[in-house]
């Protein structure tokens, strides 16, 4: 697992011992997919929830995007997390998702999520009251989910893009 682009490309990242699947890092491919649709968006605020090993966090500041937060409560990922943001600005929130409050964040341009794939409806469910507080209002939810699962956004909200890479697929929302 490496960053792909931007001022720290090529850095190798820890990864979790082979065989754990508690954590799930987000595959090189559909990171550089990912990023290959956002390059032409503006850069700013990034929020990585259920950060992990903190690759998407990592590679959105490289590429421009700041300040750039990754939010984890698991202690195995957080060490993870930590090590891999050693000698970058980028912010550890330790804390559990579902439980932050309206007031956690504001002027977000991109809010991406990347749960484990069976909370991922529970877990958007948990945020979707404060998605329109955290987002600019030019920005834009990203959801990582399992192919097949169906999600609902938030209330006044479209779902303007939706791409699968293997496993996983990515749902785009922006505001109405």
């Amino acid at each position: 697992m490496r960053i792909i682009a931007g001022r720290l490309k090529g850095r190798r990242l820890r990864q979790p011992p082979l065989g754990d699947r508690a954590i799930r890092p987000t595959s090189d491919r559909a990171r550089e997919a990912l990023f290959s649709i956002l390059q032409t968006w503006p850069r700013g605020a990034f929020v990585d929830l259920f950060a992990g090993t903190g690759a998407v966090g990592l590679e959105a500041w490289s590429r421009g995007y700041e300040p750039v937060t990754c939010v984890e409560r698991d202690p195995r990922a957080l060490e993870l997390l930590r090590s891999n943001l050693q000698g970058t600005p980028v912010r550890v929130l330790r804390h559990d998702v579902e439980r932050l409050g309206s007031d956690a964040f504001e002027n977000v341009l991109v809010l991406f999520g990347d749960p484990p794939y069976v909370d991922a409806g529970r877990a958007l469910d948990a945020i979707r009251p404060h998605v329109e507080r955290w987002l600019a209002p030019e920005g834009i939810l990203i959801w990582e989910a399992p192919v097949g699962m169906e999600l609902v956004g938030p209330a006044g909200w479209d779902r303007f893009d939706l791409r699968r890479y293997g496993a996983a697929c990515f749902h785009f929302w922006r505001r109405r």
